[in-house]
Formats: structure tokens, C-alpha cells, sequence
């Protein structure tokens, strides 16, 4: 008898466990989004999708003249209602665990964006490592709905142009849902997110749909510009590419860029920026804290409009470097001035750098000031070391005119 109990009790187990799979949804039932915009209309939220349809991208059907991809939006008070309000029109449930983008509408952006953030991560099938960005000048609904080049889903094309843009040029920085998470819920740092734009003429561009794409150039085309700087959850403003350049110097994030130095008796010398590290440190003076930033940087150059330089003269070659010192030193100091001046919000991470080497004196610190930040001291130091010159030894333009 006892046995007989025992396994009705492990098949009560098992048949328990085979339910694992009660909300399961068949592919052909499923909407996959790749791309999510979010947005006020009047005092709720307006949600667009951007969907792929599997038949124009499926790699053995034959090239279709159709859009590969289709938007669907809702507007409604949550936007966990928005999102299943789209079924009205869509004919498959939206499914969001392959999201690239999720883009924020200025005008929502600048309200907060706390609740978009709080309502992906809590959803089961949403991962967190696709990137944010916000709309520059415009509705999230509409950056969705460019056609792009190139790439046959738009939503992927600006995943993979923002990866590529903060590997090479770093006027902007990339930024997914973990460290989005982590900036919101840390006070003593200020969050960022990249701008993206749509230049050109975007009514036009929506009108024509996938056979803009076609064109040798393109009437509009979107890009990423700049940062936007936040004051907890809420948009204050953006900063441009240079301002945005020396942030990512302060914050250790530029893998490669180019820049160019200028020459003591005129012109200017471009440089590739082949690796950075920089390291921040917090120093005591005088009872009060010093923030001291030193940016290592190894480059090439690859450009020369300097006549009378010579790139086989050792002293010349320490002119460059020097040049290029004061050139990353000057970008920085403009990005926190700029930041200072304009927003008085702290994304540079100084105080959670006191806060998290001099407890104390940062508790004091807040007791003190209303904003810390900005009477912060900092000091500023650059090594660049030239490693290549590229083919040419010295430039053949000199020669021209000698």
C-alpha cells in the first residue's frame, strides 16, 4: 500500500512538472519586435512596435519589393496595456524577447522615463541587452517608422551603428537596460542616454517606405549625435559630439576615436586613437577633495598638414604628443564646464567616486552643499604616445613645394 502511495506521489510530481510549458505560444503565433518606441499622447502612453515579417526576410524566399518590416501602435493609460492593445490591429502577440532598440520620445523623455524602464524589466521575456536611446526633436513613433540602407531592419541597423559609432568615433556612448538600471538607482550619479537623430526630410521619407531604401541617398537618414543628460529619470537637455567625446574620455569609455592636434606654425596633424585607459582618483588638500583624471592614450597618426614637421625627428614627435595632450585635456574641461553650467547634474560619476573612497567626507560633503558637483576641483592630465606614423615617413606635400 505504501508503495502504491509512493508512486501515485511521484507521478503527481511529474505530471506537475510536464505543466511547465501552460503559456507556451507557438512561432507562427508571434509578432517578433525588434524595435519599441514609447511616447505621450495627452496623458497616456503611446507604444509602437516595429515587426518583422517573416517572409521578407527568410533567406530562400526570393527579393520582395515589400517593406521587411511593419509597425503597429496603441495608445492607452499603461503601457503594458499599450503593448497588448496592439492585437486590435496586429494579428500575432507582440513578442518582445528580441528587442535591438528601445526608443524614448523627447517629449516622454523629458516627463520621466522611470516607468517604460521598470515596465520591460518586469515583463518574463524581455532581455536586458538591447540599447536605449532618445528621439532628438521628435516622437520615438517616427524614428521607427525611417526605412534605412544597408540594413534590411532599421531597428537593427541603428543597434549595430550605435556599436560601431562608440568603437571608433565616440561622440556618443551606448547604453543598455542593466546600466541604465544602475545609474537610476544610485544617487550619487546621473544617468545619460544617446540622442539619436533623423535629418533630411522625414514626411517624405515615410511616404515612399522601403523604396527610399533603394536610393543612392537616402532622403532621410537617422544617426547618433550627441548625449542627452538626465537629472534622475527625466531629460535636461543634450551635449554635442565634442562635449560628448570628452565625457566618454572621463568615463573610460573611448575604445578608438580620431582627432586631430594643431601644429605650433599652423596646420594640424590627425591622430587615431588606438587604445585609452583612464583612471580617476580621488586626492585630499587642505581637508577637501581633489579629483584627478589622467587619460593614457596610444595613437597613430594618419594625417599631416604640418610643413615643417618631420616625423623621423624625435622632438617632433614630441610635439605631437604634447599637441594631443592638450587637446584631450581641453575637450574634458569643456564637457564639465558645459555639463556645469547648463544642467548642474553630476554624469561624470565624481561623487560616486568620493563615495565610494571617502565615505565620510562625502556624507559631509552633502550635508554641506546642496550640489557638491559643482564646486568640485579637478585636475586634468593626458599622455599620448605616437606608436605609428602609417607608410609615409615624411609628406610628400613638403616636397611639393620645396
Amino acid at each position: 500500500m505504501k508503495q502504491t502511495i509512493h508512486l501515485l506521489f511521484v507521478w503527481g510530481l511529474i505530471a506537475v512538472l510536464l505543466g511547465g510549458c501552460w503559456d507556451r505560444k507557438e512561432l507562427n503565433e508571434l509578432g517578433i519586435a525588434i524595435g519599441i518606441g514609447v511616447d505621450m499622447e495627452g496623458n497616456q502612453y503611446q507604444v509602437t512596435a516595429q515587426m518583422v515579417i517573416p517572409s521578407a526576410v527568410a533567406s530562400k524566399s526570393s527579393p520582395s519589393s515589400g517593406s521587411p518590416v511593419v509597425t503597429y501602435q496603441a495608445t492607452a493609460p499603461t503601457i503594458q496595456e499599450a503593448i497588448q492593445k496592439m492585437t486590435d490591429t496586429s494579428p500575432r502577440s507582440i513578442y518582445l524577447s528580441h528587442i535591438r532598440m528601445l526608443i524614448l520620445g523627447e517629449e516622454y523623455a523629458r516627463r520621466g522615463i522611470s516607468d517604460a524602464i521598470e515596465t520591460l524589466m518586469r515583463e518574463p521575456f524581455t532581455r536586458s541587452d538591447f540599447y536605449i536611446a532618445i528621439a532628438k526633436n521628435h516622437k520615438a513613433s517616427t524614428m521607427l517608422k525611417i526605412p534605412t540602407p544597408l540594413e534590411k531592419l532599421p531597428a537593427n541597423k541603428m543597434f549595430a551603428s550605435l556599436d560601431t559609432l562608440t568603437k571608433t568615433w565616440a561622440p556618443a556612448t551606448k547604453v543598455t537596460m542593466d546600466q541604465l538600471l544602475s545609474d537610476l538607482a544610485n544617487p550619487d550619479i546621473q544617468s545619460t542616454l544617446p540622442a539619436l537623430e533623423a535629418v533630411g526630410d522625414i514626411e517624405s521619407s515615410n511616404e515612399k517606405g522601403v523604396d527610399a531604401t533603394k536610393s543612392i541617398s537616402p532622403g532621410t537618414i537617422l544617426r547618433f549625435s550627441g548625449i542627452g543628460v538626465l537629472k534622475k529619470d527625466r531629460l535636461l537637455g543634450w551635449i554635442n559630439d565634442e562635449d560628448s567625446k570628452g565625457f566618454n574620455y572621463i568615463r573610460n569609455k573611448v575604445v578608438s576615436t580620431t582627432g586631430h592636434a594643431d601644429c605650433q606654425g599652423g596646420g594640424d596633424i590627425a591622430l587615431l586613437t588606438l587604445s585609452s585607459d583612464t583612471q580617476k582618483k580621488v586626492l585630499i588638500r587642505d581637508g577637501e577633495p581633489v579629483i584627478s583624471i589622467s587619460v593614457t592614450n596610444n595613437s597613430t597618426v594618419r594625417e599631416v598638414n604640418c610643413q615643417h614637421m618631420k616625423l623621423s625627428s624625435m622632438a617632433d614627435i614630441k610635439e605631437i604628443e604634447a599637441a594631443s595632450n592638450e587637446k584631450i585635456i581641453e575637450i574634458m574641461k569643456h564637457s564639465v564646464e558645459t555639463v556645469r553650467n547648463e544642467f548642474k547634474s553630476d554624469i561624470f560619476g565624481f561623487g560616486q567616486l568620493i563615495h565610494q573612497s571617502k565615505p565620510e567626507l562625502w556624507k559631509r560633503l552633502k550635508e554641506q552643499k546642496e550640489n557638491p558637483f559643482m564646486d568640485l576641483k579637478i585636475e586634468y592630465k593626458a599622455k599620448t604616445r605616437i606608436r605609428k606614423i602609417g607608410s609615409l615617413l615624411e609628406s610628400f606635400q613638403k616636397r611639393m613645394k620645396e
